[in-house]
């Protein structure tokens, strides 16, 4: 037992010396507290660079206000066409007191369109222009160009911020109209 004891560590030794010298007279061997001193900052480095990458990614896909789209400002005065129906157009004037004349032209063959005329004020709060006065008429044209105007009567309805667009609905029409400005 004695004698497998000291083979077993004179090989302990040997290779020991053998790797001590392979490191070259310039290293010292490592000792532990170095090590864990090393180990130490490498982690720290590491937390860093995924806590800053965690923080852009974050940032990045945060979105500044989702209601952005909905709410705020919008000047509404200009022409319209509705993306959605593609036969309706919207003419609209900003008065001097900031609210709005609108007049909406919803064709519905080429001797009848449909004319709303609409009264009402911008709210950047809901981003919505609401009202109840709206006037409804049918115009309709006979094949020597004279004009008959019949089905007048009031309407609600609203006008909606999207983005740039205006969606609209009103208590006439049960198509709700998408309208991207054309001109100003």
């Amino acid at each position: 037992m004695k004698k497998k004891l000291l083979i077993l560590t004179t090989l302990i030794i040997s290779v020991y010396a053998l790797t001590a010298c392979g490191k070259g007279k310039e290293e010292a061997p490592v000792l532990p507290q170095e090590a864990v001193q090393e180990a130490a900052e490498e982690a720290e480095a590491v937390q860093e660079t995924v806590e800053e990458t965690v923080k852009e990614t974050v940032e990045a896909t945060e979105p500044e206000n989702v209601l952005e789209d909905f709410v705020g400002d919008m000047d509404l005065s200009g022409s319209w066409d509705d993306e959605v129906s593609k036969r309706a157009s919207m003419d609209v004037t900003k008065n001097e007191d900031g609210s709005y004349d609108i007049t909406v032209h919803w064709g519905a063959s080429a001797t009848e369109t449909a004319i709303w005329t609409i009264h009402g004020e911008y709210d950047p709060t809901s981003g919505m222009l609401s009202y109840d006065d709206g006037n409804y008429s049918i115009h309709t044209f006979d094949d020597k160009g004279n004009e008959t105007i019949s089905g007048e009567e009031k309407t609600s309805g609203a006008f909606m911020k999207e983005g740039d667009k205006l969606r609209w609905q009103d208590s006439k029409n049960a198509d709700a109209g998408l309208f991207s400005k054309t001109a100003e």
